[in-house]
């Protein structure tokens, strides 16, 4: 697989891993709302942790998706 190029933004260069924090980000979003939506949020003692920790392993799963 092709190793991810730096963006260009006006003659700032944006490394490929922002754009994997952006991503995870993203997934992260979606998967908060369903996790709302059906009210499993509550399962969690401390719910900004298991957020904070499940987006650490959705932006390992996404940097490992792209080696």
């Amino acid at each position: 697989m092709r190793a991810p190029r730096d963006i260009d933004l006006g003659g700032v260069l944006i490394d490929p891993f922002v754009r994997f924090l952006f991503l995870a980000l993203v997934i992260l979003i979606v998967v908060r709302f369903v996790v709302g939506r059906f009210g499993l949020r509550s399962m969690f003692a401390n719910p900004p942790l298991a957020e904070a920790a499940l987006y650490v392993c959705i932006l390992v799963g996404v940097i490992a998706s792209w080696i």
